[in-house]
């Protein structure tokens, strides 16, 4: 999907949230009529909500917060130079921009590169699946991060970026957010965020970590139902429209931080925090394999790389791969 510069245009004009007639668009941009509808269609597949109503015109369902890199940069708590943000309108997917970056040896040496986007034409999640969020209607954004230990030494680190984000979320007083193993922040048992971590590097060192992070905002009513599963976001869970740009600058502060001590200590610092948060603790659940099979255990906490631990008949089990679904909740 290329970038339609003239659909973009036609979004800030909308953004005001009045009505605008066709005619005073097409005059606007000096085109047909016809064309006007053609970039209405362009915003739709940015999953952007346009309302068009006869004899009022047409304007935006949900106006949109842009993100700005000024604004982000005053709510980092780290010294900004630490980072180099790169914002984007739409892009293919973060993740794979800075796998593209790294790849062609072109990140900035001694700092930590952040990739954001309002759109992502590619988005993705765990396992190959697809990441939707429409244009503006989330944060999006993958960053960089470089351990000097081994590929191998990196077990449990979806769970530690998980507490980041869950630590910054409930700052803004939200209730029922918690974590779903290994990387689902949950609230009210609907997914609010999702992680992607892609790692590469050497066995000895030193390695590279794209954490990619989703958060929705402000799901437009088109793209709820394309996602297939019970999913929620920051505007219905509070009744408000959260600042994005508060959120990623306090979330980039707090992903450094955790990061830093995740290098020096392992997961096993966070362990006892991240148990804390976690929504199936307790619970019997299934936990479902990439193959299909499945095992049936209650949920007893996580080992000290990440692996979850499971009573089944057999005994304690600990698994690091896999999908969990409730079964009861037992205390």
């Amino acid at each position: 999907m290329y970038v339609n510069l003239r659909a973009l245009r036609l979004l800030i004009l909308l953004n005001d949230g009045m009505y605008h007639s066709v005619n005073s668009l097409a005059k606007y941009f000096g085109c047909s009529l016809a064309s006007i509808y053609f970039l209405v269609i362009q915003l739709q597949k940015y999953n952007v909500d346009v309302v068009n109503i006869d004899g009022y015109g047409i304007r935006l369902n949900k106006p949109i917060v842009w993100l700005d890199a000024e604004l982000i940069t005053r709510y980092i708590s780290i010294e900004s130079e630490k980072l180099e943000l790169r914002l984007f309108d739409i892009i293919v997917s973060t993740n794979n921009y800075l796998l593209s970056q790294l790849k062609r040896n072109a990140l900035i040496k001694d700092s930590t590169s952040v990739a954001v986007a309002e759109f992502q034409t590619n988005g993705r999640g765990r396992e190959g699946r697809v990441w939707r969020c429409g244009f503006g209607n989330g944060l999006l954004f993958s960053i960089c991060w470089r351990f000097e230990k081994g590929v191998s030494n990196l077990s449990g680190l979806s769970l530690v970026v998980g507490i980041a984000i869950l630590r910054v979320l409930r700052s803004y007083a939200i209730q029922n957010i918690n974590i779903k193993w290994p990387n689902d922040i949950l609230c009210n048992f609907h997914k609010l965020a999702g992680i992607l971590i892609e790692i590469r590097g050497e066995v000895c060192g030193p390695s590279y970590a794209i954490i990619g992070i989703g958060i929705n905002f402000n799901l437009s009513k088109s793209i709820i139902p394309l996602i297939n599963q019970r999913a929620t976001d920051l505007s219905s869970v509070t009744g408000d429209l959260i600042n994005r740009n508060q959120v990623l600058g306090r979330l980039l502060s707090e992903l450094y931080n955790v990061l830093d001590e995740f290098a020096y200590y392992g997961f096993s610092s966070f362990k006892k925090e991240w148990i804390s948060y976690h929504s199936y603790e307790g619970c019997e659940v299934d936990l479902i394999f990439p193959n299909g099979l499945a095992i049936t255990g209650i949920v007893d906490g996580v080992t000290d790389d990440g692996a979850i631990c499971l009573l089944t008949l057999e005994g304690k089990k600990s698994f690091n791969i896999g999908n969990i679904a409730i079964r009861s909740r037992i205390h």
